[in-house]
């Protein structure tokens, strides 16, 4: 495979592709609790995985920077280990990438983005950045570029992409698996009514690792979707097929990108 992610090249590498290279990928992530079972890298090093597999696919004409690690994630503090930026540092970091890179002639830039958390900051650093250094930016999580009906077929819970559950559980496994704790998956817990009798979860409803008080006093500590315990479907090889369908979706958003929007 050709080289497409800036950590792992050469100056001299990137010197023999940059004339040609037509667009920066930044993927985006974050840094948080994702059950006992998923390691808290889990949206970085998806929307890591999705720019890298697309940018193979686009060589020469695409380069993947290092992901944005940390993302917006104030909601999942209580988790140990998980960390967020401010709205205001995480636009400039983004501004300050694509800054860098308009030095070697890139002119378009795209935020291939893995954390919900993150969608509303990088739309709101795409306009900046495209105001103030006459870019253009795309900003899309890769989830939004998959065919839903293909997914259908696949995914037996009741949506995607959740938190932690079969969807992104089972990219894990795939992509990663030597960093997951399938052992663990146990402890997830759940714990209603700590204040008296509280509310049943809505059919299909979706929790982030959060706590969460109500009116009823319903207490939910719940690390992943456990609505349906779609965790307990995902596999490898639901994985590999998620990825596959989620590489394709990117590529072809990418490549419209580059062939149809001028610089």
């Amino acid at each position: 495979m050709p080289k497409v992610y800036l950590p792992e090249m050469t100056f001299a590498e990137v010197e023999d592709i940059i004339e040609r290279v037509r667009l920066a990928i930044i993927p985006t992530g974050s840094t948080e609790g994702h059950g006992p079972h998923l390691p808290l890298q889990v949206d970085a090093a998806t929307a890591t995985y999705m720019a890298c597999r697309a940018a193979e696919r686009l060589y020469p004409e695409a380069l993947v920077t290092p992901p944005l690690a940390v993302g917006h994630s104030p909601q999942h503090l209580e988790f140990a280990g998980s960390l967020t930026l401010r709205v205001e540092t995480q636009i400039n970091w983004l501004k300050d990438v694509c800054a860098s890179l308009m030095g070697y002639g890139i002119r378009r830039f795209a935020f291939v983005n893995g954390h919900g958390g993150n969608m509303a900051v990088n739309a709101q650093a795409a306009r900046r950045i495209t105001e103030e250094l006459g870019v253009k930016v795309a900003s899309f999580s890769y989830w939004e570029t998959i065919n839903r009906e293909a997914i259908a077929a696949i995914n037996e819970g009741r949506h995607y992409p959740g938190h932690a559950d079969e969807f992104e559980t089972s990219l894990i496994l795939h992509i990663i698996p030597q960093h997951t704790r399938m052992d663990r998956v146990g402890e997830i817990e759940t714990t209603y009514g700590l204040f008296g009798p509280g509310p049943e979860v809505p059919p299909g409803h979706q929790f982030l690792a959060t706590t969460t008080f109500t009116q009823q006093g319903l207490r939910a500590r719940l690390l992943c979707d456990v609505a349906d315990e779609s965790y307990t479907k995902a596999s490898a090889e639901k994985g590999a097929q998620f990825a596959a369908l989620a590489v394709q979706g990117v590529t072809d958003y990418l490549r419209d990108f580059i062939r149809n929007v001028p610089i």
